[in-house]
């Protein structure tokens, strides 16, 4: 553990506006810390350039922050929108090839399961996936995108451990999950 207490991050990859949050575990409180919560977007032109620069932008939070835990939420393909599926899945790529170069491991949950983690429900639209990260943890996010990202950073925490005050079903999610190298 690089911290005396746990940092975990949580990303809602996306090529429009990645969600990122770091939370860090909080034993004297239900709520975690919340640290940072931001979407990272970019300026450059659909294709390579944008996922360079996205990918780097994301890599270089993970250098910063040096989370204990990290957590991504799985693809979520849309196949009716199938023009925003592949650039989606060559930046999920590409930050996770990076990860696996820098020896860095993460948990993959599906988004059906982030969804369950927060919800109880692995269908829950974005909307209510928000209003309970409010009501369970008191974070009003930005974006339904770090909404995402929260849930993820908590998974990441309830995975060992510390993250109090969760459920029998939240609990079974977080203990099904591995860490992931490749």
């Amino acid at each position: 553990m690089k911290h005396s207490i746990m940092v975990s991050m949580g990303l809602d990859i996306s090529t429009s506006a990645t969600g990122l949050v770091v939370l860090q575990a909080n034993p004297d409180h239900a709520h975690p810390h919340l640290t940072l919560e931001m979407e990272i977007s970019s300026k450059q032109p659909a294709g390579a350039a944008r996922n360079r620069d996205l990918a780097l932008q994301i890599m270089q939070r993970i250098r910063d922050h040096e989370p204990d835990k990290i957590t991504i939420e799985g693809y979520s393909l849309n196949m009716k929108n199938a023009g925003s599926v592949i650039p989606l899945v060559e930046l999920g790529g590409i930050v996770r090839l990076m990860m696996h170069l820098d020896e860095i491991s993460w948990y993959d949950p599906t988004a059906s399961e982030v969804k369950k983690f927060c919800t109880g429900k692995g269908n829950a639209p974005k909307n209510v996936v928000m209003m309970n990260v409010l009501k369970r943890w008191g974070h009003e996010s930005k974006t339904d995108n770090t909404a995402d990202a929260y849930v993820c950073a908590a998974l990441g925490l309830a995975t060992s451990n510390q993250l109090p005050g969760i459920t029998q079903d939240m609990r079974a999610i977080a203990g099904k999950q591995s860490l992931k190298t490749n």
